[in-house]
C-alpha cells in the first residue's frame, strides 16, 4: 500500500498539536476586540477564529467569516485575500476540504487581478491550496499547484519553500506511479535541503525515497535508508516524522522480509507516535497497514474491525486515498470468503469514487474482482457491462500505445534522417577540409615562389650596384 509521505509544507496538524489553553487567549481577544475598528479587527477576529479552532468549530467559522466580511468594509482587496486565506486553513484544519479549496481559490483570484500583490501571501496560498488537493486526491490540480508555486518561490529566493515544493511534487508522482520522475525530485529536495544544512528534511526526503524501494521491492534499500533516517528524527524528536518511518519498516517486514513480530511492532510504533501527534492521516494508513498484517495471519475479525475504524476515520476526514483503499481492501476481502453481494458494493463504490477522482490504478484494480462477484451472482449484465468497460480500457491502452509506436517510428525516421543530414554534412566537412589543405598548400607554394622572386630580385639588385661601382671605378 502507498502510504503518507512527509508532506513538508505548513501541516494542518500544527493547529492541534500547539494549541493548548486556548480559552485564556480567546478572553483575552474578546477583551480588545470591543473597541477595535477596521485592520485591528480584522487580525483579531482572524486569530480568535484560530484560538476556537480547538474549541468550538462553528464559533471559529463564524468569526473566520466575520473577519472577511470586516475586510471587505476596508475595501482593500489584499486583506480579504488574507482573511479568506486565513478561513481555509481553519476549514483545513477541520477536514473540509472542498471549502478550504474554495476559499484558496478565491483569494488567489484576487491576488491574480491586483497589478502589485503580496508575493509571500501568495506563495503560502499555493502552498496550502497543493497540499488541500493532495488530501482530496486531486493529485493533477495538486502538481499544477505546486508547480507553480515552485516558480513563485524561485522568484522570491525562498529557497526553503523551493525545497519543500519539490518534495511534494515527488510525492504526487509516486502515487501516480511515476517513480522515476518521483526519484528525480526526491533526489533534487534532499540536495536543496543539504545545501540548507537542513538535516531533518535531508532525513525526511531518504524516508519518502523508501517508499519507492519498498514499491519496487527493493527492500534492503528501503532498510538501509531507514536505518539512517530514524536516528535522525530521534534526535530532533520528530514523532511526526517517527511515525511515517516506522510505518514504512513496518511494510517492509510486512511484504519484503515477512517476519509479521517485526511488522506489527513498528506498525503500532507508529500509531503511538502518529496518536501523540494527532496525525489522523497516518493513523488511517497505519490501521490499514496492519489489518493487512493480521488478515495474513488469520486474524480477519480484528482485520476487518481496522479496516472498518479506517474507513470511518477516511470518510470523517474526507481523505480520499484511505477511503479508496479501505473499499478495496475490504472489497477484495470479502470477494476472497465468499461474501459477493457485500464485495460488489464495496469494490463499485471504490470504482465510482475512484473515476470521479480520475485515479484509473484503483478502477484497473478493483474491476477484476467486482467482475467475478457479478458472475458468482449470476448478474450477467452488470458483468456484461463491466468486461465492456474492460474491453474499452484494453482497447484505450492498445490504441495508447498503438499512438505511441507510430510516434516512435516518427521519431526514429527523424532521427534516421538527422543521422543521414549528420553523415552528409559530416562528408561535407572533410570535402571542405581536404580543399581547405589545398589551399592551404598552394597558398604556401605561392607565397615560397614570391619570396624566391624577392630574394632574387634583391640579389639581382646588390650585384648590378656592385657592377655599377666597378664599372665607375
Amino acid at each position: 500500500m502507498k502510504r503518507v509521505f512527509n508532506i513538508l509544507i505548513l501541516s494542518f496538524l500544527t493547529t492541534f498539536i500547539f494549541a493548548q489553553d486556548e480559552t485564556r487567549v480567546i478572553d483575552s481577544i474578546q477583551a480588545v476586540l470591543k473597541s477595535q475598528e477596521g485592520l485591528d479587527k480584522v487580525v483579531s477576529l482572524a486569530e480568535l477564529s484560530r484560538a476556537y479552532s480547538v474549541v468550538s468549530y462553528e464559533d471559529c467559522i463564524s468569526c473566520g467569516e466575520a473577519a472577511v466580511k470586516e475586510a471587505k468594509k476596508l475595501n482593500d482587496e489584499g486583506w480579504v485575500a488574507w482573511s479568506l486565506f486565513k478561513l481555509g486553513i481553519r476549514y483545513k484544519d477541520h477536514y473540509d476540504f472542498d471549502l478550504s479549496h474554495d476559499c484558496f481559490e478565491q483569494a488567489v483570484a484576487i491576488l491574480k487581478q491586483q497589478k502589485t500583490g503580496d508575493g509571500e501571501l501568495y506563495l503560502d496560498i499555493l502552498n496550502h491550496m497543493g497540499e488541500t488537493e493532495l488530501l482530496m486526491g486531486e493529485l493533477d490540480l495538486a502538481f499544477t499547484t505546486y508547480t507553480k508555486a515552485l516558480e513563485v518561490s524561485e522568484i522570491l529566493e525562498d529557497e526553503m519553500n523551493a525545497a519543500n515544493v519539490v518534495n511534494n511534487l515527488a510525492y504526487i508522482c509516486f502515487y501516480k506511479d511515476d517513480f522515476d520522475k518521483a526519484m528525480g525530485f526526491f533526489d533534487d529536495a534532499r540536495n536543496r535541503y543539504f545545501k540548507l544544512d537542513d538535516q531533518l528534511s535531508a532525513a525526511q526526503c531518504d524516508n519518502n525515497i523508501s517508499n519507492i524501494y519498498v514499491e519496487r521491492q527493493q527492500f534492503d534499500k528501503a532498510l538501509s535508508l531507514l536505518q539512517k533516517a530514524i536516528p535522525v528524527f530521534e534526535q530532533f524528536e520528530d514523532e511526526a516524522s517517527l511515525a511515517h518511518a516506522y510505518q514504512n519498516l513496518g511494510t517492509v517486514y510486512a511484504t519484503g522480509i515477512v517476519n509479521y513480530d517485526s511488522a506489527m511492532y513498528y506498525l503500532r510504533k507508529s500509531i503511538m507516535c502518529a496518536e501523540n501527534v494527532r496525525d489522523e492521516i497516518t493513523l488511517v494508513e497505519d490501521e490499514i497497514e496492519l489489518a493487512n498484517v493480521l488478515k495474513r495471519l488469520g486474524k480477519e475479525k480484528d482485520a476487518i474491525s481496522l479496516f472498518q475504524s479506517a474507513l470511518h476515520s477516511s470518510e470523517t476526514m474526507g481523505y480520499t486515498i484511505g477511503i479508496l483503499e479501505t473499499y478495496k481492501n475490504l472489497g477484495i476481502y470479502y470477494n476472497e470468503t465468499g461474501d459477493f453481494t457485500t464485495s460488489a458494493v464495496y469494490l463499485k463504490r471504490c470504482m465510482d469514487l475512484a473515476s470521479e477522482k480520475g485515479n484509473q490504478l484503483y478502477v484497473n484494480t478493483a474491476r477484476p474482482y467486482l467482475i467475478a462477484d457479478y458472475a458468482r451472482l449470476g448478474q450477467l449484465m452488470e458483468m456484461k457491462k463491466e468486461l465492456g468497460l474492460l474491453v474499452d480500457n484494453y482497447e484505450g491502452i492498445v490504441n495508447e500505445n498503438n499512438a505511441l509506436d507510430e510516434e516512435l517510428a516518427r521519431l526514429s525516421d527523424d532521427a534516421q534522417g538527422l543521422l543521414q543530414q549528420y553523415e552528409s554534412q559530416n562528408e561535407q566537412i572533410e570535402t571542405l577540409k581536404a580543399q581547405r589543405n589545398q589551399y592551404r598548400l598552394a597558398f604556401f607554394g605561392l607565397l615560397a615562389i614570391a619570396l624566391f622572386t624577392v630574394v632574387l630580385f634583391v640579389a639581382y639588385k646588390i650585384v648590378s650596384k656592385k657592377r655599377s661601382k666597378i664599372e665607375k671605378g
